[in-house]
Parts: structure tokens; C-alpha cells; sequence
């Protein structure tokens, strides 16, 4: 029998408090009987803008217990403790008639099916509690056996065959896909026989794969979950969706699990992944450019081939050969002592212009022609300035027509006349020829292009030719192209020619887009110059 409290006795403030425990009591007990993981309320935004975390417990009579050594509703709230502090939802389910939303009391692990779908049907509609722009997180824990009841799906009136556990499968990825919400799965129970040892994803029936790919997009995937599960961390790009606890480990690897899925991601794996793979595979790679690049010149390398006047120069491609700066190199232009070892031979020399008249018709012509028709062009410089003034008057007339007439010929038709081959020359009056010979003595740009010396190169081989090499010409050497870029007076020797590489063979063309100065660095030299003399 209870008795009550006095009247005079709860007028105290002692009173009044033993009088309220009293009365509060049943209260209390039933509320420690239903006890659940707190949860925010419906309907308000996750504090601080952390994620709502619903948990989807498999209270399915195939699930072993969560930790052995605990009772079950004890160490599910054990478990739930871990997110104390975050938004949280409790969803423990079994088929479709066996949901129970936030009450951890009625986790007895009595369900009679297990239907996933039904479980992120209701997920889905709690979600619907709170205010738009809400994040959420799915964590599922669950042994994986889908065994649907058939009774849950007669509403959808599946054809006659249809393999309700395949259906429905696909409708629960489907619906996973849709609510577009992360999804991690523990998956609590032994290793499949003939598991791999892998890590959790190799171990994950195909569906929790498929959940977890459909939830997740691309960091669900293989390579993701692998660097995860091989790194034994999360990231912020490479996170890990697949978990698996043994039933003998219990809260002890449960717990750092769901404590692991709740904390805010960092750049671990990344870092990782950068450190122990990305980086030394980009040194690796980087290191056999480099070796390439080296064995090759490069676009925009300059080769400088020094040449004496009338004496060729043989060059081969790709010989050992001494550098003139240091070391040895293996690729590009090299000297040869003969043309039998070469691949081209080069010449400087004046060009094969005859001008002292051969082959005119000089019967006719008067004798200061005649006399003046043979010499060279400084010969006959000295002759017409001594005539000019000191000859006799006729010799003073005929000199000022010659200059007169020669200074009003245009470089084209002096070019044409003093190019005729010698056998076409007799149709050409002898004082025409002088005249424009005298011409190139007032036109320096003429006289050059005529008379100057100049690179000629001869090839060997399939496609020999024989050309000329001036300043913005082309050139082809073995497997290599160059640009002529000057040929001048002056070096060692009589004329130094500069070519440019243009066209360079190389393992998947790395000498045509690796920028020159990176080409340089990796074959360690400051300069791009190489004197092939």
C-alpha cells in the first residue's frame, strides 16, 4: 500500500519535489524502456549545417546480433551514442509491415523478411520532415540477404515468372539512385565461403554494390572503393561506402565505423594516393621523358656546320659522336670522312657561272669588247675607269655608252642573259653580254645572288637530290628536317651555316609538343647550339 504524501508536507519545497518524482515516475521508466537516438526534430534544419544521419537497422531474424557481448537494444544505443550531438534518425525495418521509425526498443531481431526497398521508401519519407536543402546520410546495416515477403508486393501485380527478389532489387537500386542521398552499408556476419581478402568491397554481395554505386555516382565505384579500403581511410574525392564487422568484433569495430562515417571527410587518401602513387609514377614518368627527351635534339635545337670554301663536308645522322660543348651525343648531325659513310655532303662554293664569254660569237665584235668581254668583274672595273680617263675619245665614248645602256637594263633581263647556257650563247651580241656584266658592277644585290658562294647540298640514298640551301630553305637529312636559317661569312672557316630542327623523330612525338625549355632542363644543357665542325 502507498501513501500519499501530507498536505502540510508538500507545502514544502522538499516536499513538492518528492511529491513530483513520485508522480513522474511510470513516466520515467517507460521512457527508459523506449529510449531512441534522440532525434532532431521534424520539420527544423540540421544544426551548424551538419547532415541528418539515418541509420537503417536490419531487424531481420538473419542478422546476427550487433555485439555479443551486449544486449541488443543496449548496444544499438551504444552505437547511436556515437553521433550524440549530430541530427539523427533511427529506421529499423524487416518486410513491409515491420517499420518502426525512432524506437530503439523494438529492436528484437524477430523480423520474419527483409525488404530494402520498403526501408529507403521510409527514409525517404522522413526526409520529407525537414526543410528543403537539408543533407542527409544514409547508413545501412544489414547481413544482405534480400528476402522480400510476397504478399508486400501483390499491389504491383508482377507478371506470372517474375523473380520477385531480382524486382525487387532493381526497384531498390532505382529508388537509391533517386534520392540521390550518400549511402554506407555495414555489413554485419561472416565472410562469404570464398570471399576475397581484399578488402570490404571485394567481400560486398553484388547488390550492396550496386546500392552503393547508384547512391554515391563515381566514388562508389571500383577504383574508389579499392584506394579506400587499401589506405584504410576516407577522403574527400575517395571515400570508402562498404564496411564489414565480424560478429565476434561487435561495438568494438562498430562503433569506430559509424564514428568514421559521421566525422567530416579530410584529404587523407588523397594525400596518400599523391605521395605513395601519384608522385613516384610522376617522377617515374618524368624520368624516362627525360631520358628520351635527352637521346634526341629538339624543335628549335640549332646545329652549326662550319664549311671551307670548295671543301665538302660529309655528315651521317644518328652516330656516336663527340659534342664540341661536352659529353657524347648519339642522335642527330655528325662528321664523316667520306661520302661512301654519309648521308648528305655539303659544299660551299661560288656557283657554276661562267662569265668571261664562252661560247659568243666574238668575230664580229670591235676590239674594246673583245679585249674587255674576258676579265672578271674587278678586271673589268680597273679597265673601264683607266679608259674612262685616260683612253682616247673613242675609247671614252664607246666606255660612257657601255655604262650608260648597262645602268638602264633591269636585274631581269641582266640575270636572263648572263644565266644562258653556254650552247644557246651565240645567238647573244657580244656587247649585250659585257653590257651586263658591266651592270652587276653598280647592282650589289644582283652581283651577290650571282656571284657570291653559296651551300649546296647533296643527298644520298632513295630519295637523293641535289639543292641549293639559302636563308628560309628547307632541308631534309635522314629522318630529320631543318630550317635554314643563315648562311654567312665568318666562324672558324670560311662560312658558318645555321640550321634549326624542325622535324625530329621520337617515341610518341615528345620532341614535337615538350616545350623546348623543359627539353633543355631534363638534358641538363643551358644552351640549344651544337657546332657540328
Amino acid at each position: 500500500m502507498v501513501r500519499s504524501a501530507s498536505p502540510a508536507r508538500a507545502r514544502t519545497p522538499l516536499g513538492r519535489l518528492a511529491f513530483l518524482l513520485l508522480a513522474l515516475a511510470p513516466t520515467l521508466e517507460a521512457a527508459g524502456q523506449r529510449a531512441t537516438p534522440s532525434p532532431s526534430p521534424a520539420g527544423s534544419a540540421s544544426p551548424a549545417g551538419e547532415p541528418v544521419i539515418l541509420f537503417l537497422m536490419d531487424n531481420s531474424a538473419s542478422l546476427p546480433p550487433l555485439d555479443p557481448e551486449e544486449k541488443r537494444v543496449a548496444a544499438l544505443q551504444k552505437m547511436l551514442a556515437v553521433v550524440e550531438g549530430r541530427p539523427s534518425r533511427l529506421i529499423l525495418f524487416g518486410g513491409r509491415g515491420e517499420i518502426a521509425v525512432d524506437d530503439s526498443s523494438r529492436y528484437r531481431n524477430d523480423g520474419q523478411w527483409t525488404d530494402f526497398y520498403y526501408a529507403f521508401a521510409q527514409a525517404r519519407a522522413v526526409m520529407k520532415e525537414y526543410p528543403p536543402g537539408t543533407e542527409f546520410r544514409m547508413v545501412l546495416l544489414t547481413d544482405a540477404v534480400l528476402d522480400p515477403r510476397p504478399a508486400d508486393w501483390e499491389d504491383e501485380k508482377l507478371p506470372p515468372g517474375v523473380d520477385l527478389r531480382s524486382h525487387a532489387a532493381a526497384r531498390t537500386v532505382a529508388l537509391v539512385r533517386e534520392m540521390q542521398v550518400p549511402l554506407y552499408v555495414i555489413l554485419v556476419g561472416a565472410t562469404p565461403a570464398g570471399g576475397a581478402s581484399m578488402g570490404d568491397r571485394e567481400q560486398a554481395p553484388p547488390l550492396v554494390l550496386e546500392l552503393v554505386r547508384a547512391a554515391n555516382g563515381a566514388q562508389g565505384g571500383r577504383l574508389s572503393q579499392t584506394l579506400a579500403s587499401f589506405f584504410d581511410d576516407n577522403g574527400v574525392l575517395v571515400k570508402k561506402f562498404v564496411f564489414r564487422v565480424q560478429p565476434t568484433e561487435g561495438l568494438k569495430k562498430v562503433e569506430p565505423v559509424v564514428r568514421r562515417i559521421v566525422t567530416t571527410a579530410r584529404p587523407t587518401v588523397e594525400l596518400r594516393v599523391l605521395g605513395y602513387v601519384v608522385l613516384p609514377l610522376l617522377l617515374f614518368v618524368l624520368l624516362g621523358l627525360g631520358i628520351l627527351v635527352r637521346a634526341f635534339p629538339g624543335p628549335g635545337d640549332v646545329e652549326v656546320v662550319e664549311l671551307a670554301a670548295g671543301e665538302p663536308v660529309h655528315v651521317s645522322v644518328d652516330r656516336l659522336h663527340r659534342l664540341e660543348n661536352s659529353g657524347w651525343g648519339s642522335r642527330g648531325l655528325s662528321l664523316v670522312g667520306s661520302a661512301k659513310d654519309a648521308t648528305a655532303t655539303l659544299l660551299y662554293q661560288a656557283p657554276p657561272l661562267e662569265m668571261t664569254g664562252v661560247g659568243l660569237d666574238t668575230a664580229a665584235a670591235d676590239p674594246l669588247t673583245a679585249e674587255l668581254l674576258p676579265l672578271s668583274l674587278e678586271e673589268l672595273r680597273r679597265a673601264l675607269h683607266r679608259y674612262g680617263n685616260e683612253g682616247s675619245k673613242d675609247e671614252k665614248i664607246h666606255v660612257l655608252n657601255l655604262e650608260y645602256i648597262s645602268q638602264n637594263m633591269t636585274p631581269e633581263q641582266v640575270e636572263q642573259v648572263l644565266l644562258t647556257p653556254v650552247p644557246e650563247r651565240r645567238r647573244i651580241a657580244p656587247v649585250d653580254y659585257l653590257r651586263a656584266k658591266a651592270h652587276l658592277l653598280n647592282d650589289e644585290a644582283l652581283r651577290r645572288k650571282l656571284t657570291e658562294p653559296r651551300v649546296y647540298m647533296t643527298t644520298y640514298g632513295r630519295d637523293a637530290e641535289k639543292k641549293e640551301l639559302a636563308p628560309g630553305g628547307l632541308a631534309r637529312i635522314g629522318p630529320y628536317g631543318f630550317v635554314v636559317k643563315d648562311v654567312s661569312r665568318g666562324g672558324r672557316k670560311d662560312a658558318r651555316m645555321v640550321l634549326y630542327y624542325d622535324r625530329i623523330p621520337s617515341l610518341f612525338g615528345l620532341k614535337t609538343w615538350m616545350p623546348d625549355v623543359v627539353q633543355r632542363v631534363f638534358r641538363l644543357r643551358r644552351s640549344s647550339q651544337r657546332v657540328v665542325s
